[in-house]
């Protein structure tokens, strides 16, 4: 590798994490809005269920190195030195006054002379607070209390006392007045906009942490680089993009003879087709198991379309549907076919094969499918009848796609594989765990079947991931009914519902 690509390789690899953890992010973007509205609103409520009003009186001084330059002379003339000593002391008079025990004392005599009450010296230093303008000698001093009167009379106890202060401390130097005490105004209360924004901030760490947190838990399928980072073995046959603006109970008609669908899906399948055209010529690979992790990656609608493709280049082809759990070609397709049970009548011996194989001559296909569950179905698919039927379709066609269910729950997509020549995988993007894949892909790989490799299926379209939809679990939601609620992947074996 070049030197060049060699540093944008590894510029990439740096950036994958932080995209990975914006697509994340973005991808629960609703979360973060309901955390950052929750905490914000919060902030804001505290701020105004705590406020109290506060009045501020200001003194402004200024600070100059003498007063006079020559004796018996006002000073006129100021040099770069005498602007260095104004500031420096503008600052030591802002240091005695917001420490000097001395200072404070007679503020505090004043104002017990003014009010009648005594204060203590924390409660005055808490009242006043000092600033010296940026790039000038003026001193600003703040008196701010809850007493609108009080503020004042510090103010002004201030402004009484600190000719002698000056005096002491500063004996050669001009400290003056500015600006004499103001009357008291009420403060702006700026608690309301730091709370909101104290609120926004944690609402949105939160809300991030958490996202993270989840993601790292649920270590889902994000990219083709998390297939190739977690299972370099599978190669990827095709990524599959996903179709915008579809509801979830469209997403199950999404044909390549659907105009609507777009060109990109088509154009996807047909290089998928040709992929299946070159493993037939090259292994003479003619019976595809089409499987996946778990429900609602796209199996049966990318096995479907397969076949579609094969069918459209002229090509005799079968789409077999062996998940008779849950059969779903008819549906795909958009066909109805009453009363037929497919590989379970031909089991049975209820119908011989060429009976139970229908010609759908809108879509050029053979179909062997099943109108309805089965009661029996691994019973069924491991059957010596089985490994007939594939063969007799292996003779008789060019091509056999074979929708199994999903490997990671339940073991007929195994089965059925042993019967074929190689396996498909389908895995849908943010749709299932790696080690549920880890899980579903070390079941196939003990068939006699090799794996062609994967269709990435329903990848987003840009950078980063906006939204996302969640889909339901393939046990979860249907396939319940014929196992306990102690069936989980990864375990081999399950229990009946009582």
């Amino acid at each position: 590798m070049a030197y060049e690509e060699k540093r944008t390789h590894d510029e990439d690899i740096g950036l994958a994490p932080i995209l990975k953890m914006l697509r994340q992010i973005f991808s629960k973007w609703w979360l973060v809005v309901v955390f950052v509205a929750i905490f914000s609103i919060s902030g804001f409520g505290i701020a105004k269920i705590t406020y109290t009003e506060k009045f501020t009186s200001n003194i402004i001084f200024n600070a100059a190195n003498k007063d006079r330059d020559i004796a018996g002379e006002a000073g006129k003339y100021t040099t770069a030195s005498d602007a260095q000593a104004s500031t420096t002391i503008a600052n030591n008079f802002k240091i005695l006054m917001q420490n000097g025990n001395d200072f404070i004392t007679d503020v505090q005599s004043n104002v017990k002379a003014q009010t009648g009450k005594e204060y203590s010296k924390e409660q005055l230093r808490g009242m006043i607070g000092v600033e010296i303008e940026p790039d000038s000698t003026l001193i600003t001093v703040r008196v701010t209390s809850n007493d609108k009167e009080l503020s004042y009379v510090v103010a002004t106890a201030i402004q009484s006392v600190y000719p002698e202060l000056s005096k002491t401390a500063f004996p050669t130097a001009n400290i003056s007045v500015a600006d004499s005490a103001t009357q008291a105004k009420l403060a702006a209360d700026s608690s309301t906009v730091l709370y909101t924004a104290a609120g926004l901030i944690i609402g949105a760490a939160l809300a991030i942490i958490i996202i993270l947190i989840s993601a790292k838990i649920q270590n889902k399928l994000l990219s083709t680089e998390d297939i190739k980072n977690n299972f370099s073995n599978i190669d990827i046959i095709a990524t599959v993009s996903d179709i915008k603006g579809k509801k979830k109970s469209d997403r199950t008609r999404l044909l390549i003879t659907d105009r609507n669908v777009g060109l990109p899906f088509i154009e996807t399948f047909k290089l998928i087709r040709t992929k299946f055209e070159n493993a037939k010529l090259k292994k003479g690979y003619s019976v595809f198991a089409v499987t996946s992790s778990t429900e609602s990656e796209g199996k049966t609608t990318c096995s479907t379309n397969i076949a579609l493709s094969l069918a459209k280049s002229g090509k005799s082809v079968l789409l077999m549907d062996a998940d008779l759990r849950k059969p779903a070609v008819c549906k795909t397709l958009g066909i109805s076919i009453e009363g037929e049970k497919g590989i379970y009548d031909i089991v049975t011996g209820a119908k011989t094969f060429e009976e139970s194989v229908k010609y759908i001559e809108k879509y050029n296909l053979y179909l062997l499918v099943s109108s309805s569950a089965v009661a029996d179905p691994s019973e069924t698919l491991a059957s010596e009848t089985m490994a007939q039927i594939v063969a007799e379709a292996k003779k008789n066609f060019d091509y056999v796609i074979i929708d199994c269910p999903p490997a990671g729950v339940v073991a007929d997509a195994a089965i059925v594989a042993n019967y074929t020549d190689t396996i498909v995988f389908v895995t849908a993007e943010e749709r299932v765990a790696i080690p549920q894949i880890e899980y579903a892909l070390s079941d196939i790989m003990t068939t006699k079947a090799d794996i062609m490799g994967c269709i990435y299926n329903r990848a987003g379209t840009g950078t980063l991931k906006i939204a996302t939809e969640k889909a339901g679990g393939y046990f979860s939601n249907r396939y319940g009914g014929y196992y306990g609620s102690s069936y989980y992947y990864g375990s081999r074996h399950h229990k009946k519902r009582k």
